[in-house]
């Protein structure tokens, strides 16, 4: 039996999960739910959760071990396993990573394993008129291959994709300078530690429910094996397309107290930058890990390593 209620919203992920207290502990039978429509939907939004970075911690144990995210400047000083994201300026230093994921991305795609899951919970969030700014966007990768033309899927399937984290952080800085007043905020962009390209496969199978899902990022990606880079690209850019199609796309517009959790191995995510610097904003996140495997080779029921990192400020 359990106290939790579900509002969908009519997009194939982001339904509302009701009736949780995330300050006290869950029990059992909702915790279970919780895991069930995360499986779901990839992405669930609890909201109304004044909790505090111990609650976060306590919840996300009940997921795995905790890890420290390697950013320790932006760690909590009482908590340094939780990553503060935040535009927020005190005493002349930045407290938190202050522009992350403004492009579709799944996080961390430039490592070997990329984290399973996020979680981000809303601390403060710029308003204007009334109305919050700085929504997250989310597109469900697994339902993007769902319906992907036959032709597209023979074409995927069982190509890998060449990632560059080097190249992403000069597309970045390039997207940056078109949208600054001067050079300052592409500068800000640039990453001081150079990260070799990587391999992904195109298509992965979900190590849990065992549905295929595309594999992209935007900006990242430089090439496919097998292809020409001119077709590579414009392959990439039609993938991209359909992953992000207005009808499969689901908005957050977040509230102060929103705990958003999502699947990165069955979405896709992009930060509206629409606030000026001078708002504040601060959100937080928690990422898992279990290896996932190229499409046709699936590992049921999360088999292998799981570890939670917070990040939450």
């Amino acid at each position: 039996m359990t106290n939790i209620t579900l509002e969908p919203n009519g997009k194939p992920l982001g339904p509302k999960v009701l009736g949780l207290d995330l300050g006290q502990e869950v029990p059992e039978a909702d915790f279970a739910e919780v895991q069930r429509l995360y499986e779901e939907y990839g992405v669930i939004v609890i909201p109304g959760q004044d909790i505090s970075p111990q609650d976060l911690i306590r919840f996300s144990k009940r997921f795995s071990e905790l890890v420290r995210f390697p950013m320790v400047q932006f760690n909590l000083p009482e908590e340094p396993d939780i990553l503060v994201v935040s535009n927020v300026i005190e005493d002349g230093k930045p407290i938190g990573v202050g522009d992350a994921g403004r492009c579709w991305h799944t996080d961390m795609w430039y490592t070997d394993n990329p984290p399973r899951g996020s979680l981000l919970h809303a601390r403060e969030v710029p308003v204007k008129d009334g109305r919050a700014l700085g929504d997250t966007m989310f597109a469900s990768t697994a339902h993007a291959y769902d319906t992907l033309p036959a032709d597209l899927k023979k074409l995927v399937n069982g190509r890998s994709a060449t990632f560059s984290h080097d190249f992403h952080a000069e597309w970045r800085a390039a997207k940056a300078a078109e949208q600054a007043d001067d050079k300052s905020a592409a500068r800000k962009t640039r990453s001081a530690t150079s990260i070799p390209d990587i391999k992904h496969p195109l298509v992965k199978t979900h190590p849990v429910t065992g549905r295929d899902c595309l594999y992209v990022s935007e900006g990242a990606i430089v090439g496919v094996d097998g292809m020409e880079h001119a077709e590579a690209m414009a392959l990439v850019d039609e993938l991209l397309a359909h992953v992000t199609r207005e009808e499969a796309v689901y908005r957050h517009n977040w509230k102060v107290g929103d705990l958003v959790m999502w699947d990165n191995y069955s979405c896709l995510h992009c930060a509206i930058a629409d606030f000026p610097s001078s708002m504040r904003r601060r959100t937080g996140g928690l990422s898992n890990q279990i290896n996932m495997k190229e499409s046709g080779q699936r590992c049921r029921g999360g088999a292998g390593q799981s570890i939670y990192s917070v990040q939450n400020g």
